[in-house]
């Protein structure tokens, strides 16, 4: 699973100098004086996660934003922006510890919202890989809801005034109605599981809705049982239907075989159609080339005409003018050779012969073509004088087979419209039936009981990390009988026969620490879902010898305590606390003393 590491808080003012703490990727410990802004630290860190408000200072005059930057579990630093009073969140992909210049990666809302993606909350989810993780958000309903990130934030940041509470580790708004969401949460940590959909008890809305959907049912049933035909009941309705069934077999295998003549009549109709259409459209075709033949006819007559004149007027013309220029070709007395006009003449009939045998050639072809179109066309008008007569024929056994099938086909029409009636009576009957289902399903919802039970922590898982608990407060050499339970249905942490909420502060906020480091220790060494880090205020403040009713708790337990915590590489942890912490942690741990003795700090904001 993905985890988040703190880098640093910082706060930013426009003519403020930064104040800041940059965080160990293990321990780190800020200890020193009272007022000194240690604990402002660790409300501020919350504000970060998305807390509602942050309580004002006085060192804080002056400074406008705080920023957190955060290492994600791909090694990238980014850098929480948030305007002191503001309820937007702006990210930058870089780490930045001074007032921002430039625009953010993206600006996001505090409030957490399942429906929308600019918000804070999802946005460290996804970050760590879970949003959309479903936890339980009412007992008695068995409603779902998604998680959010202040789910997880109460687990890991703990103000000195949690740590001390009575009220269980796990159970932060100490309202009845969000402990059931508290302990799903918990059990979301211990098992990476989302809780299952479980059928919801109706609410009383939900049951006078219920109530309002059960009369409008009545009503639809009342209205659709007036719709029936046939005021018979669905059996008898079933029987009709298989008589007509039968009959409208018989039926049509009375008409199957008129049916069948009625359909090759009808072939045999749509053949001589095409038949008569191609007859029809070769007969214009004929007739249209008969008409071209016929104009070129005329103008192969015409032309022998002129050219059996032509050759007769050569023959006048040779013959009358011998004296005098050529009438052939225009030459000059002086310029012609004897006999020129005679051989002129002579030419010109040749050449007038030659095309008269020509043109008496092709009128011959033409006038034999056009005796074979004709032949042709009298062809089809005997075809098509033949394919009328058959299709008055087809049209008159046509005729009277649909006389015969006329009275089959009025039987059949009215059996089919009985069968209409029958099987929409069915049709509405099924509906009936469908509402009186829904109407039965309402009624059940509005009558069922709330579901009492839920799935809890499985025995396995829960004993494992109670056993982490009680390892934790052993290596601490916290005395006494360490052994942990938790109790699934009251939240409730008891080490040795004693619940927490019966012991005196000290030992309340070490069992409450030792449970938080526990439970981010557990969720690492399984891979679950955890934010990463922790951040414990005061756990160790209250301390003391204790009176003789109380386990006496000895001087070396706060060494062990951070000893422990530096060795351990599940988490980082930042310790919140007034008394210094043992010597030899320096140089092991980063740490931070306010307003003591060798501090180079007076607090958190500059002095």
């Amino acid at each position: 699973m993905s985890a988040l590491t703190l880098v640093h808080l910082t706060s930013v003012g426009p003519d403020e100098p930064p104040a800041t703490v940059e965080f160990g990727p293990r321990l780190t410990v800020i200890y020193g004086a009272s007022e000194s802004g240690k604990s402002y630290i660790v409300e501020a860190i919350d504000y970060m996660l998305g807390a509602t408000k942050l309580k004002p200072i006085r060192e804080a005059e002056g400074y406008t934003h705080v920023l957190l930057g955060l290492r994600t579990g791909e090694d990238e630093v980014i850098t929480l922006c948030r305007e002191l009073g503001g309820n937007k969140v702006d990210v930058f992909d870089t780490d930045l510890r001074t007032l921002p210049s430039s625009a953010p990666a993206c600006r996001l809302s505090v409030k957490h919202s399942p429906k929308a993606d600019n918000n804070l909350s999802r946005h460290l989810l996804k970050i760590l890989d879970i949003d959309g993780r479903r936890v339980l958000k009412s007992a008695t309903q068995g409603q779902l809801r998604t998680l959010s990130f202040r789910d997880l934030a109460h687990l890991c940041v703990i103000s000195d005034t949690r740590m001390a509470d009575p009220r269980s580790p796990i159970l932060a708004s100490g309202q009845n109605t969000t402990a059931p969401a508290e302990k799903s949460v918990f059990k979301f940590l211990l098992t990476g599981e989302d809780e299952p959909e479980r059928p919801a008890g109706a609410s009383d809305v939900e049951k006078k809705i219920g109530r309002g959907r059960i009369d409008l049912l009545d009503q639809l049933i009342t209205e659709t049982q007036s719709s029936l035909a046939i005021q018979v009941n669905e059996l008898e309705l079933h029987a009709q239907l298989n008589r007509l069934e039968e009959a409208l077999a018989d039926a049509t295998a009375a008409n199957g075989e008129l049916v069948t003549q009625r359909f090759d009549l009808v072939e045999r109709g749509r053949v001589l159609s095409s038949q008569t259409s191609a007859n029809r459209e070769r007969a214009g075709e004929l007739r249209t080339l008969l008409g071209r033949f016929g104009l070129l006819r005329q103008q192969y007559e015409s032309d022998l005409d002129r050219l059996r004149m032509v050759a007769e007027a050569g023959s006048l013309l040779g013959y009358f003018f011998r004296e005098g220029p050529c009438v052939f070709c225009g030459a000059a007395p002086e310029y012609q050779q004897s006999g020129h006009q005679l051989a002129e003449t002579e030419d010109l009939q040749v050449a007038v012969a030659a095309e008269i045998r020509k043109t008496t050639d092709l009128h011959a072809d033409l006038i034999t073509t056009m005796e074979d179109l004709e032949e042709q066309l009298a062809q089809l008008e005997g075809e098509h004088a033949a394919f009328t007569t058959a299709r008055g024929t087809l049209a008159a056994e046509l005729s009277r087979l649909e006389e015969r099938l006329a009275p089959l086909q009025e039987d059949t029409k009215t059996l089919l419209a009985t069968r209409s009636k029958i099987q929409n009576d069915l049709a509405l009957h099924a509906q009936i039936q469908r509402l009186e289902n829904m109407k039965a399903t309402l009624s059940s919802v509005t009558t069922a009981p709330a579901p009492t039970t839920l799935d809890g922590i499985p025995a396995a898982e829960l004993a494992d990390f109670e056993s982490t608990v009680r390892e934790i407060l052993t290596a601490w050499k916290v005395p006494g009988d360490n052994r942990v339970t938790y109790d699934q249905k009251t939240a409730e942490i008891s080490v040795g026969d004693r619940p927490r909420s019966s012991r005196g502060r000290g030992m309340r906020s070490i069992i409450h620490a030792a449970f938080t480091v526990a439970l981010a220790r557990y969720t690492a060494s399984r891979s679950l879902p955890h934010p990463g880090f922790v951040v414990l205020d005061s756990p160790l403040l209250t301390y003391r010898e204790p009176d003789e009713d109380d386990i006496k708790i000895p001087y070396d337990v706060v060494a062990h305590f951070y000893r422990t915590l530096q060795d351990d590489p599940s988490a980082q942890v930042i310790i919140v606390e007034n008394v210094d912490p043992p010597d030899d942690l320096s140089g092991q741990a980063t740490l931070y003393p306010f307003h003591t003795a060798g501090a180079e700090r007076r607090g958190f904001y500059p002095s």
